[in-house]
């Protein structure tokens, strides 16, 4: 059961600043980033979030609304198609499993 709409990447400068929101934690502004050798998405995070300290430069390729609306829509594709390709997997090993075992 899939009640909750999916979490989507965006670039804050893309949506109203209500629109930021966390449901689930119920918090009004939220970021989730975990070691960034795991996603690409936290990659992104981290380096926003060292420019922002000043303990690196940003990269040239975050400094654009266009370039960072780009990013999140492919990560969004990206996640999006690696859980239906997950789902998929276990749908077809699930049958496999039946199949061989009746």
């Amino acid at each position: 059961t899939r009640c909750m709409a999916p979490a989507q990447y965006f670039s804050s400068g893309e949506r109203l600043r209500d629109e930021w929101h966390h449901y689930g934690l119920a918090t009004p502004i939220y970021t989730h980033f975990t070691s960034p050798i795991r996603r690409y998405a936290d990659v992104v995070v981290h380096r926003l979030l060292a420019a922002a300290i000043g303990v690196a430069p940003l990269p040239a390729a975050l400094t654009h609304r266009s370039g960072m609306r780009e990013l999140a829509e492919n990560m969004n594709r990206r996640h999006r198609n690696a859980q239906l390709a997950g789902r998929s997997s276990v749908s077809l090993h699930t049958q496999i499993f039946f199949r061989d075992h009746p």
